[in-house]
């Protein structure tokens, strides 16, 4: 079966852990140039080993967050592969998940900076290559709190929320030269989010790892140009038994 994105440069932000790790490897494997990036330069260099040595991956130590870091890794990928056809904002974080009156100043920027306004950054900076090539195609990860309601939640889910709408009006803009944009919104899965987010993650028994996730997103890719996946969801079966919302 005819892979639509062999050959073609793909930018995996939260490339050294979770989605993106688990689709980069699916992507490299169907013969994409996939370059991963991440704020940690021991992970990253973990990625590395872990998907091995090819001229088809390139590993960019940045923060999704700072708009210099973003102008280097495009024109890191443009240097070694010629071009960006593919940008995957799967950066992001839970900062801190709490009541809304427990929220700080602080905390509040940093959830908004880091899971929607760096990826509003990195979508432009993206687009500075794509638009003159008359191509291109963005995915932004979301979550599935964009569109279900759990307490404490609050500010990380009007980042996601807020993550689906600036996607669908993303695409419009990117379609008038050629472009498209997808939103992939995920339910919960084993993926070191908890973990990260200082949370229980006891509760996720039986849900699916990263990699089963992985393949979804990679879906949403891998499609002819000429076609987009506006948005798709994809949940665990644990997490929606009796989930009256669902």
């Amino acid at each position: 079966m005819e892979h639509y994105v062999e050959g073609k440069s793909i930018i995996i932000t939260g490339g050294s852990s979770g989605f993106g790790l688990e689709s980069a490897r699916l992507l490299l494997a169907m013969g994409a140039r996939v370059t991963i990036t991440g704020r940690q330069a021991e992970r990253l260099a973990t990625a590395r080993a872990e998907l091995g040595a090819t001229e088809n991956l390139l590993c960019v130590q940045a923060d999704a967050c700072v708009t210099a870091d973003w102008q280097r890794v495009i024109a890191a990928v443009v240097e070694r592969f010629g071009g960006l056809d593919v940008l995957v904002n799967n950066h992001g974080a839970g900062v801190k998940i709490a009541p809304v009156e427990a929220m700080s100043d602080d905390e509040i920027a940093t959830v908004l900076d880091i899971n929607i306004a760096s990826v509003i950054r990195g979508c432009r900076e993206a687009i500075g290559v794509m638009k003159p090539a008359g191509r291109g195609h963005i995915i932004n990860v979301s979550s599935a709190c964009a569109r279900h309601a759990w307490a404490g939640w609050a500010s990380y889910t009007a980042a996601k929320a807020g993550l689906v709408g600036f996607t669908k009006c993303l695409h419009l803009e990117m379609a008038e030269w050629g472009g498209k944009a997808t939103t992939f919104i995920p339910g919960a899965a084993r993926t070191g989010f908890c973990d990260a987010a200082g949370l229980d993650d006891s509760w996720q028994a039986g849900y699916p790892g990263a990699e089963e996730f992985a393949r979804t997103l990679v879906h949403t890719i891998d499609v002819p140009d000429n076609c987009v996946i506006e948005t798709v969801s994809i949940w665990g079966t644990e997490q929606v038994k009796g989930f009256s919302a669902f």
